[in-house]
């Protein structure tokens, strides 16, 4: 029984990453160089807020941890981290947009985090932490990163494909 589950988990995850990369991959890649070509801000704010919001909702591993978290209605605790990851996402393109250092950024939401860990109950701390860490899933990193690559496509420059490095890594801090 472990082996013919085993084989069809392989197999499962096989047809899931060829349908996230002729699928998923294609779509953020052309939103992202769409939204960029329109040269418009708050265009680019609005659509990356919204697309944050919408793949992180979809996320299956935000589902589970909604049901695994009794003391937070389901609703408050999935909406939370999608607003978090929205915000996030769009501090990620206006990063890439300006050019700004991605170590600062870090360096400063961290901090913030760690002190706001002072004055939470505990019970949450687990909770908060566990947020971010569903963001990683399999559906909103290859939708984020094929978003990155469609903007750093249109502003081609080798500054901005270095800049397109750590979308995820900021769009898991939001939801902490």
């Amino acid at each position: 029984t472990f082996l013919i589950g085993a084989l069809l988990l392989i197999a499962g995850m096989l047809l899931f990453n060829v349908g996230v990369e002729s699928s998923m991959t294609p779509i953020g890649e052309r939103v992202g160089s769409i939204m960029t070509r329109s040269k418009n801000v708050f265009i680019m704010v609005a659509i990356s807020f919204v697309m944050g919001i919408v793949i992180t909702i979809s996320e299956p591993d935000l589902q589970v941890l909604a049901q695994q978290v009794p003391s937070i209605p389901n609703l408050t605790l999935i909406m939370a981290v999608a607003i978090g990851v929205g915000m996030f996402l769009v501090m990620s393109i206006l990063r890439m947009l300006f050019g700004m250092p991605l170590y600062h950024l870090l360096l400063i939401f961290y901090g913030i985090i760690f002190i706001l860990t002072l004055f939470v109950p505990q019970d949450f701390l687990a909770i908060a932490f566990d947020s971010g860490g569903v963001t990683t899933g399999p559906i909103t990193v290859p939708f984020i990163m094929a978003l990155g690559v469609g903007i750093s496509n249109v502003l081609g420059d080798r500054r901005s494909k270095e800049n397109s490095f750590g979308l995820v890594s900021l769009c898991s801090v939001g939801p902490i």
